[in-house]
């Protein structure tokens, strides 16, 4: 069985196009892995994008990513929503077939120090790549974002895992880590007001460090500008514990009780047909379903 890694950057640059399709193109050129999926918004001020490869080949594509969006992005003239400290903010790695988490874990390892030492670029591990405790959670080394870190300075809690001991001036710094499947995924209320999307998000969280309910389930809520309207935006980070529909039927729920509907929601990179077929039998209350229902999948079997 060949071994295939999935590999889901995120850089900051959601707004221009030309620079996008340079960071996508330097990726695709620069080994044999396949580009599955890209999309960027324009108030997060990001791209997210989706590749497959053995480890090697995402290895090389990753670094070639890497250095043409240093090339292109200035941190100082960076502007969104979401959190981020850096040109290349966060790299995940996620095994797919014949590869280990063991495996995954060297590989982010790699190429965290290739970003560090061939572009002097501090870098965090986070996750499962974590080298300290406070830096499992991607939240607690992105906190104040890059105009924080820049701030604040890359020591004590804030020294990076490798490469320089200050931030690189226009790329910031960049977090590495290998995870399981996740699902990023946005709910669009029809509203503006931002505090209704801060408070489904801070009852999630609370929910979720309670033990209740919303295992591995993180939101944060948000103001689209360019559309006047609040958003819920999560990582699902435990989709086997809790799934779309129920983060979709909680969240319309609680707008409703609040007097606001939902508009729609989006699916951020890509997700996998247990997910899919998950969210279609909670919504349908099917009893029971099963992949060879699906006609497409007998066809291919």
């Amino acid at each position: 069985m060949p071994k295939l890694v999935q590999c889901v950057p995120n850089f900051s640059e959601g707004r221009r196009r030309d620079v996008i399709g340079a960071i996508v193109d330097a990726i695709k050129a620069a080994s044999g892995v396949k580009v599955i999926d890209y999309s960027a918004d324009f108030d997060h001020n990001r791209c997210v994008v989706t590749f497959l490869g053995s480890p090697e080949e995402v290895r090389v594509s990753m670094l070639a990513g890497a250095r043409k969006a240093v090339e292109l992005i200035d941190m100082n003239k960076h502007e969104g929503v979401h959190p981020r400290i850096g040109a290349v903010d966060v790299v995940p790695v996620v095994p797919v077939c014949g590869v280990t988490m063991e495996e995954v874990v060297e590989l982010g390892h790699a190429i965290g120090r290739d970003i560090a030492q061939e572009l002097g670029i501090p870098v965090y591990f986070y996750e499962n790549c974590a080298l300290r405790e406070q830096c499992e959670n991607l939240a607690n080394v992105r906190k104040g974002g890059f105009e924080g870190l820049k701030k604040s300075g890359l020591v004590g809690n804030r020294a990076p895992d490798l490469g320089p001991n200050e931030i690189h001036p226009t790329a910031g710094a960049v977090v590495v880590g290998a995870r399981g499947p996740l699902i990023a995924y946005n709910i669009n209320l029809a509203t503006g007001d931002i505090s209704i999307a801060r408070s489904i998000a801070s009852k999630i969280r609370r929910l979720r460090e309670s033990g209740e309910a919303m295992a591995g389930v993180k939101a944060i809520g948000l103001y689209l500008a360019s559309r006047g309207i609040a958003q819920v935006s999560f990582n699902i980070t435990r989709p086997d514990l809790t799934g779309l529909w129920e983060v979709y039927s909680f969240v319309e729920r609680e707008a409703r009780e609040m007097g606001v509907d939902i508009l729609e929601s989006e699916l951020v990179g890509v997700l996998r047909e247990e997910q899919v077929i998950d969210a279609f039998c909670a919504a349908m209350k099917f009893k029971e379903f099963s992949r060879d229902r699906v006609l497409e999948n007998r066809i291919i079997s």
